[in-house]
């Protein structure tokens, strides 16, 4: 079984075996909530950081940056049952990663945008009036809208794919309903094949190998692929009522 296959049957598993044995577990009352947060996600893209290394070497220095890291916007709805441990949430999230610079009289310009859905089961083993720590799994859904440009030749693409978190963070509550909350998550969420959407130009060789509109992209006759993969840290404000 694939790496990703084995991640995707633990998530199910351990959703499974959490709410079984935590579903009459005692806790505080229940209700609704609804919650933004914004963050940092350390997804390297490899493939396109190959491309960058490339053209530096191959122009004699650009000044675009590495992509090892993005921006990560996110809301939640959730609803915590009465009397347990257990909450669900269901949170789409927003990811930008961009990097842009010049060399040789020429633009070298990439990145990464996209979207998130995950459903997450969140457990909270501990908490006070104040103080609420938990741990949260999920799987879900993943979009992605990617560019690269080296000098007149630009290309556009685009993939999906499926994925899986899980992560332990706390919410700090200053009063009843008021809630800053902070988050550490480690995210698999890959899109190995992409396909693109729009091109133009030619790139140099030892760039892209193949980038015809309709087509997969390729580097080295291989597929680009496009990581959401990495540990995610965020923070937030939820409102609970």
């Amino acid at each position: 079984m694939s790496r990703f296959g084995t991640l995707q049957v633990f998530a199910v598993l351990a959703i499974t075996l959490l709410t079984v044995s935590l579903a009459n577990a005692k806790g505080a009352g229940g209700g609704s909530q609804i919650g933004v947060q914004l963050g940092v996600t350390a997804a390297s893209q490899e493939h396109i950081n190959t491309l960058i290394s490339r053209a530096n070497t191959r122009v004699g220095g650009i000044s675009t940056g590495a992509m090892n890291s993005a921006y990560e916007f996110s809301a939640n709805y959730g609803y915590r049952f009465d009397g347990s441990v257990i909450a669900l949430l269901f949170r789409p999230s927003f990811f930008y990663q961009k990097t842009s610079g010049s060399g040789g009289g020429s633009s070298y310009n990439y990145g990464v945008t996209g979207f998130t859905i995950f459903p997450i089961l969140r457990i909270i083993p501990l908490e006070n009036d104040w103080l609420k720590f938990f741990m949260q799994v999920g799987v879900g859904y993943g979009r992605i809208n990617g560019s690269v440009e080296e000098g007149t030749a630009k290309v556009d693409f685009e993939g999906a794919a499926f994925g899986s978190q899980a992560g332990l963070g706390a919410e700090f509550c200053y009063t009843a309903n008021h809630c800053g909350t902070i988050e550490g998550n480690y995210r698999y969420l890959n899109m190995d094949r992409n396909t693109v959407t729009s091109s133009t130009g030619t790139f140099a060789t030892g760039s892209l190998s193949q980038y015809g509109s309709g087509q997969e992209i390729e580097m080295d006759a291989t597929d680009l692929a496009v990581r959401l993969s990495g540990l995610q840290f965020l923070v937030g404000y939820t409102y609970n009522f």
